[in-house]
């Protein structure tokens, strides 16, 4: 037998959420008015239904400035016991990971978006049936926590 006997929830929220108005080319636009950018994001993803799933239950601003949002994330294996997996997703890993053209380069070195461009872009043009259902896979999963490292390797703490 594989997995739990009873399908189990992790379900991930956010704190005190925003509802996002619109989407722009360079930042989110609240309900209460304000437009919120994204730490090392210059261009928001165009037309992205994850990134746009990812927003649709608000965001959350920390006092660092960091953007979080919530998406479902597909099952592991058969061995994992929860069947059902809503993550919160560092929004500018996410818009990174699906539109690495729109990274800062001022802010991260064009090297490194070099390499999330070659090595953890997320294939929008083939989207897995993770992407068709607007969920996540663990390999999705895995490249945003890739980028945060890439992030964090780039950028100085005198500029974060």
């Amino acid at each position: 037998m594989t997995g739990s006997p009873i399908p189990l929830w992790h379900i991930e929220q956010l704190n005190d959420p925003f509802i996002v108005k619109t989407v722009g080319g360079l930042a989110l636009e609240l309900e209460d008015g304000r437009r919120i950018s994204l730490p090392f994001i210059k261009t928001l993803p165009p037309n992205s239904p994850l990134f746009q799933e990812a927003i649709s239950r608000g965001i959350e601003i920390t006092p660092d400035g960091e953007v979080f949002g919530v998406i479902w994330l597909d099952r592991y294996c058969g061995t994992d016991p929860y069947y059902w997996r809503r993550v919160r997703v560092n929004l500018s890993d996410l818009a990174a990971g699906l539109y690495p053209e729109g990274i800062d380069d001022s802010r991260i070195h064009s090297d490194v978006i070099s390499v999330i461009q070659e090595r953890f872009q997320i294939d929008t043009a083939h989207p897995t049936r993770s992407h068709d259902s607007l969920h996540f896979s663990v390999w999705d999963h895995v490249r945003m926590r890739a980028i945060r490292r890439e992030f964090a390797s780039s950028v100085s703490d005198a500029d974060r």
